[in-house]
């Protein structure tokens, strides 16, 4: 099985200026998902950007840069399979095998090249078609609410009224943090990302499952950073 490592980073952030780029601890976001993956046993890697500033740095880390991200797939809307997708068909022209994709987005700094590696395990020894990693929830969707525009408050999920207390509930709730997708050329050339019957999972820890959309987010991986 031939494992390729893919990091998408497209210019710009509605969320946050460059967040790619955004200082953490005096490191761009992007490097920690570069530094992770260089302790990974993935020696194929590839950034998908169209960003000069982040191409720089990726080449200072060993990650390719000979694929160029075009305009029309750097946009706030682009969807992650359309990316990929093209990618995909970058690497049949340049006469690039292989097997599965391996997905990276560098807003999760806190995913380890332990989690990576455990990931492709997970694929090679379950030939699996998909993966993704998950956490446990921080918050069960049973104490989940939605308020109405008149400000009326009810449960999301109805069945919430039978409960109270949250070791009775009567299933556990995961969460798909977004650190590590892998999946299966076929499903690439399909656009999808994953393949319900015949596929993974990697449970992470919460402490590592942080997605980095806003400067609170920031502030939270700081500090945990710091305090590694």
């Amino acid at each position: 099985m031939k494992f390729i490592a893919v990091i998408p980073a497209r210019a710009g952030s509605k969320s946050i200026k460059n967040k790619n780029l955004h200082q953490l601890n005096k490191k761009p976001l992007i490097q920690y998902t570069f530094e992770q993956l260089n302790k990974s046993f993935l020696k194929e890697k590839y950034l998908l950007s169209d960003d000069s500033n982040i191409k720089k740095l990726a080449k200072k880390f060993g990650i390719s840069v000979d694929y160029d991200r075009p305009k029309n797939l750097s946009r706030s809307n682009t969807s992650l399979t359309d990316t990929i997708n093209h990618f995909h068909n970058w690497l049949i022209r340049k006469k690039i095998y292989y097997d599965y994709l391996v997905v990276l987005q560098p807003t999760s700094p806190l995913r380890s090249y332990k989690d990576i590696n455990s990931a492709v395990q997970i694929i090679k020894k379950g030939k699996f078609k998909s993966l993704f990693s998950i956490n446990e929830s921080l918050e069960h969707p049973y104490e989940s609410i939605k308020i109405s525009k008149n400000k009326i408050w009810e449960h999301t999920l109805s069945k919430a009224k039978l409960y109270y207390r949250r070791q009775d509930f009567d299933f556990r709730s995961y969460f798909i943090n977004g650190a590590i997708y892998i999946a299966h050329r076929d499903l690439v050339v399909k656009k999808k990302m994953n393949e319900k019957k015949n596929h993974g999972l990697l449970l992470m820890p919460k402490i590592r499952s942080i997605d980095v959309n806003d400067l609170e987010e920031v502030k939270i991986v700081e500090s945990l950073i710091k305090n590694k």
